[in-house]
């Protein structure tokens, strides 16, 4: 992914939570971190073989995508390294502000007809959104009035395995 696609990327994904977000580019040369805050976390990303601020540098490639608390800084000479690197940028966007839950509380979802909704027993099934978020929600199903005893009565389901119900 080209660094300009990135920014975009970053931009967009704040813009749809109704966050103007700013990105710092590298100040001087030397420099070769983008980098952008947001509640106390900072995500970063590297221009993939340049070294400094240079006109070419919106065409290279971003790589080295990485998050890390605001206050928080790495330490070379007690081996300290602060954060954790992302395989790609959205998992950085994510990590610092999640997506909006894609069925919301109290929207009408029913189980799709795949193999782990078959084997969980929801398929086909229609129910109630209770709570939604980080890809996950809590569904009360219609007619099911006590949930099954053990390890399947956790009652919270993945969003792919969910349709709204029409």
């Amino acid at each position: 992914m080209k660094v300009k696609s990135a920014i975009k990327k970053v931009k967009s994904h704040f813009k749809k939570q109704g966050i103007d977000i700013v990105i710092n580019q590298p100040a001087r040369h030397g420099d070769y971190k983008w980098s952008f805050e947001h509640d106390g976390y900072v995500g970063s990303f590297s221009v993939n073989g340049m070294h400094g601020w240079s006109e070419g540098a919106l065409e290279a490639s971003a790589c080295l995508f990485h998050v890390r608390r605001a206050n928080d800084h790495s330490d070379l000479q007690s081996d300290y390294h602060a954060g954790s690197f992302r395989d790609n940028i959205t998992q950085v966007c994510e990590s610092l502000l999640s997506s909006p839950p894609k069925y919301p509380a109290g929207s009408l979802v029913r189980g799709k007809q795949n193999k782990r909704a078959t084997r969980f027993g929801f398929n086909g099934k229609v129910g109630l959104v209770i709570s939604a978020e980080d890809g996950y929600c809590r569904v009360q199903w219609m007619g099911d009035t006590t949930p099954s005893a053990g390890f399947y009565a956790i009652q919270q389901y993945s969003f792919r395995d969910l349709e709204v119900a029409s």
